[in-house]
């Protein structure tokens, strides 16, 4: 069964079951990319998939699949240099899934434990489901899918989320693939922003070691009405398409779209990760939407490229032991979970810096020769 969701997108009842339940499928083509939005955060700016992964998450609220509410989280931007923003979420720490135990960072993904195919259907929101234009005889294009297994994702609740609207943005979920980057995966991801008209859209992944909680293929998917340093951050070209960071809390590596060109983008970001997986280096990646790393300017009206960042850190063996934060993707880009009350009240920039940057610092130095070598 199909209908007409605004005036871009095709909406079916997927013959796809999860636990039995019917999902909601959104099918987009290139056409539907926006390769540029507003720089300012918070405004009501909403494509068919932003309205519609928002009111299929509050759908699920309103289920009751979520361990606890977000609503309402205590927020602060941290006075200085970096205006990290910070977030109270003690709930977190005590009423989420258990993590997995990480000894590897890559490890064939274990059939007895949890993975998302063992999700509720409540949990499932939508399908993303990539048509590429293909040109057939006599001039006319015609819409279908892509070879014969088309790019698709699905989009679940996290059911202890950080956040007001975060998700998990799952590639191919049946296929269970491990959490490791791969070219299919990153590229639902690219789409998934370049398919929101908010810059509050962001998409983050961990690797095992880098605080993955679960071996099965997900990135992070939240829209945050704040700015963050790492949109705008001065960044100096190192090799290639490689830019890095010049004055960065937490030293990394920097990607942007150029020319609207998404292959060679996740190309260029997958060149990188096999650095970090031959050298078995846990990572964090963050994807959002930012000002071209070349003429950064923070008075722009709007941000005409999407930053794909990617660090390299310290291995965290074993499972997650939450105490006043976890730097991951989300640390690292300025967006700072908190899960002690108890440091709240009086938390300061100084007090969080030295815990984001001490995990990436040794490895962004130890890395760095290998990563020039691959791009020239």
């Amino acid at each position: 069964m199909y209908c007409v969701f605004h005036t871009k997108y095709q909406i079916m009842e997927d013959d796809m079951k999860i636990n039995q339940e019917r999902k909601i499928c959104l099918t987009y083509s290139e056409k539907d990319f926006l390769h540029s939005t507003s720089s300012g955060h918070g405004e009501e700016l909403a494509s068919s998939l932003d309205t519609l992964l928002l009111k299929e998450w509050m759908a699920a609220k309103a289920a009751g699949a979520f361990n606890y509410s977000v609503e309402g989280v205590d927020t602060k931007i941290l006075p200085g240099r970096y205006g990290i923003v910070a977030q109270v979420n003690v709930n977190r720490k005590i009423l989420r899934r258990k993590p997995d135990t990480i000894l590897e960072i890559e490890q064939p993904v274990d059939p007895n434990k949890f993975n998302f195919n063992k999700i509720q259907s409540k949990e499932v929101l939508i399908e993303l489901r990539f048509l590429v234009s293909k040109q057939e005889d006599g001039g006319i294009k015609k819409e279908e899918e892509k070879d014969k297994k088309p790019l698709k994702a699905t989009v679940i609740i996290n059911n202890a989320p950080i956040c007001h609207t975060h998700s998990l943005l799952v590639p191919f979920l049946d296929e269970c693939w491990p959490q490791v980057l791969n070219h299919q995966g990153l590229a639902t991801a690219v789409h998934a922003i370049l398919l929101s008209k908010s810059p509050d859209m962001r998409i983050a992944f961990n690797s095992l070691g880098g605080y993955a909680s679960v071996n099965h293929l997900h990135f992070h998917l939240f829209y945050f009405p704040y700015t963050l340093y790492s949109e705008t951050a001065e960044c100096e070209s190192l090799a290639g398409p490689c830019y890095v960071f010049k004055n960065h809390f937490a030293p990394g590596f920097v990607f942007q779209l150029e020319n609207g060109d998404i292959d060679k983008l996740i190309k260029s970001v997958m060149i990188l990760v096999n650095v970090f997986l031959k050298e078995k280096v846990a990572h964090n990646m963050f994807i959002t939407r930012g000002a071209p790393v070349e003429s950064v300017s923070s008075s722009e009206d709007t941000y005409s490229t999407v930053r794909v960042m990617l660090w390299a850190r310290d291995f965290m063996a074993g499972a997650k032991d939450v105490d006043l934060l976890n730097t991951a993707a989300c640390e690292l880009a300025g967006h700072v979970p908190v899960y002690s009350l108890e440091h709240w009240g009086a938390l300061s920039e100084e007090d969080v810096l030295p815990l984001i940057t001490s995990v990436c610092k040794d490895k962004y130095e130890a890395v760095l020769p290998k990563v020039i070598s691959v791009f020239q």
